[in-house]
């Protein structure tokens, strides 16, 4: 034993003599520290790789349908109406495969009739397509496109559940509809916001659980890629308050990525449906309606008399009611960025998940079969 103890120190001495030397030229000569200009350097090539890898995958759309022209008879006075096909509106999209299915927003192809719009499609190339609509989705503020071509350039998707606050973000669109394929940056400002957008014609939507970004998202730039610095597409910009500056809006992607599988799986864009309309519990809410359990989907109808629970719905047939309010399904609790509709929208239409319901003081549990949202 001494002998061995007396080996292990003339090593060890060894070991630590050679090892300090190597560091000590390591740190003197061979490695320099990092300064802020080459992390600087380090970010910019990360920016310019990202988007020389997205871009070729981001269109712009042109939607156009007739409009009413009026002209006057310069003989007779009278006037004449006649219908002339003109562009109405403009928007983003990027290509979601190689086969051309394209995501954009829904408002972006509101504004055509479906039996007479017509959406051209622009690739960075300058390539030009028509583009058929192949459905808009009933959620959220979603829709899909196709051009028919074959070895398209198209996305990578990331996954937005693993995004924090501060992380850099790349917006890419068709600002203002006329500079194709700008180019803006900045930071996820905040997550899981809930707030009513407007298109400023009397539409609006409900956006639940959505990304806060001060990349600037401009008119046109609805329906582009929300980036991070690996090129990934973490949410679909879709909206921005303009009562500040620079406060933009993404969809996450893990919250579209269904529709996405159901475009690719089954040519339509397919949803599973609960059935009830709700107000996401927050401890503000909760305080206001005088309730204890400050988190999950409270059921509650709507303003102007709309049910709190739809006829003949699953969560009809399941019994549940308005004033219930549901802060499980399968084991996920229903609080943050996990809302209702997100949740429910990781299903199937002919799934059953379970619920787990807080009714006055007690709590029950509801096994659901979701149906497809029409």
């Amino acid at each position: 034993m001494k002998y061995f103890s007396k080996k292990s120190t003339i090593i060890v001495l060894a070991i630590f003599i050679i090892g300090a030397g190597f560091g000590f030229a390591l740190n003197g000569k061979i490695a320099p520290r990092a300064t802020a200009d080459d992390l600087r350097l380090d970010e910019q090539e990360a920016t310019i790789r990202a988007i020389k890898k997205v871009i070729p995958a981001v269109v712009s759309i042109v939607v156009y349908d007739y409009q009413k022209i009026l002209t006057i008879d310069a003989k007779t006075g009278k006037t004449i109406v006649k219908k002339e096909k003109k562009e109405i509106g403009s928007g983003t999209g990027f290509l979601i495969s190689s086969d051309g299915f394209i995501l954009t927003n829904k408002h972006v192809v509101n504004d055509a009739k479906e039996d007479t719009g017509e959406y051209r499609v622009i690739l960075n190339s300058g390539k030009k397509y028509y583009a058929q609509l192949i459905g808009k989705d009933p959620i959220d503020d979603l829709a899909v496109l196709k051009i028919f071509d074959k070895n398209l350039p198209f996305v990578d998707l990331g996954d937005s559940d693993s995004i924090e606050q501060g992380t850099t973000v790349i917006a890419i669109g068709n600002s203002l509809g006329k500079y194709q394929n700008s180019v803006t940056k900045g930071i996820i400002s905040g997550l899981g916001r809930n707030l009513t957008v407007s298109d400023g014609k009397g539409n609006s939507v409900y956006l639940e659980g959505i990304i806060q970004t001060d990349a600037e998202i401009n008119h046109g730039n609805s329906g582009g890629p929300l980036i991070d610095l690996f090129g990934k597409v973490i949410g679909v910009n879709t909206a921005m308050d303009q009562g500040g500056t620079a406060i933009g809006f993404a969809l996450p992607i893990n919250n579209v990525k269904p529709v996405i599988r159901s475009v690719k799986n089954v040519g339509r864009i397919v949803r599973p449906m609960l059935g009830v309309r709700y107000v996401m519990l927050t401890p503000k809410t909760a305080s206001e309606k005088n309730i204890k359990r400050d988190s999950g989907a409270l059921i509650i109808g709507g303003d102007n008399g709309e049910p709190a629970i739809m006829s003949d719905s699953p969560a009809m047939r399941a019994g549940l009611r308005a004033g219930d309010i549901i802060f499980e399904i399968n084991a996920i609790k229903i609080e943050g960025k996990n809302t209702l509709r997100s949740v429910v929208g990781r299903y199937k239409p002919g799934d059953r998940i379970g619920l787990k319901i807080q009714r006055e003081d007690k709590v029950i549990i509801r096994v659901v079969k979701l149906d497809e949202f029409k």
